[in-house]
């Protein structure tokens, strides 16, 4: 098990590279990152390490951008597996970010990050363009565990087989708010929570309409 601290500037992971500037925008980070992958994957862990000054917020972005788009079952759950073992460590207000071993070990594809990387930093981008920190409330260790209570819900309905779009709103919504958290911008954050009310009511309608059309269905 391996224990990531966000705040710590420490050594360097395996390989000899130096972890990610905290100044970057979220996107050039993320390019960067995937720009100094050697070989054709890489572990989760040396993700997390190189990402530890801001670790929390990208781990969010990170895990929830895979279900922003529609995706085969299965990764929508693993992602939001992960998504809900980080809001727990914001919850209790954990200085590191921890995940276990078997999550650590897990190799990801070179290639698939700079696919969801460049589909994702035209929109990360636009939302940087706005971003700047305040509201620090909001991204401080008070806000961080409120936010964190709301990211598990949301991280609950990713893993839920909702057919069809069901998992892509809260996602959305997910990445909003590691934008806020990475970026230090509370106001952010606040947008995040409120596209976490229209995902989670378009989820709800979603599933009632699912659930009355198989009930008509089964007893027509």
């Amino acid at each position: 098990m391996v224990e990531l601290n966000p705040d710590a500037a420490g050594p360097s992971r395996p390989g000899g590279t130096a972890e990610a500037p905290a100044d970057l925008p979220t996107s050039e980070t993320l390019r960067r990152l995937v720009a100094e992958i050697e070989g054709d994957d890489v572990s989760v862990d040396w993700l997390l390490g190189r990402l530890r000054q801001r670790a929390f917020g990208y781990a969010l972005v990170l895990f929830a951008l895979p279900s922003c788009l529609p995706m085969p079952p299965g990764i929508p759950t693993a992602c939001g597996f992960v998504i809900a073992l980080v809001s727990l460590q914001m919850i209790i207000g954990t200085d590191g970010l921890w995940l276990p071993q078997f999550l650590d070990r897990r190799r990801i594809g070179k290639a698939t990050l700079e696919r969801m990387v460049e589909r994702a930093s035209p929109w990360l981008k636009r939302l940087e363009s706005v971003t700047r920190p305040r509201l620090r409330v909001m991204t401080g260790p008070v806000g961080s565990r409120l936010v964190g209570l709301l990211a598990l819900l949301l991280a609950i309905i990713v893993m839920l087989p909702i057919p069809f779009v069901g998992n892509i709103p809260p996602a959305i919504a997910t990445v909003v708010i590691g934008m806020g958290l990475t970026e230090r911008d509370g106001l952010v954050v606040l947008v995040g929570l409120a596209v976490s009310a229209i995902a989670l009511a378009l989820c709800a309608t979603f599933t009632v309409e699912l659930v009355q059309l198989a009930w008509a269905w089964a007893f027509r």
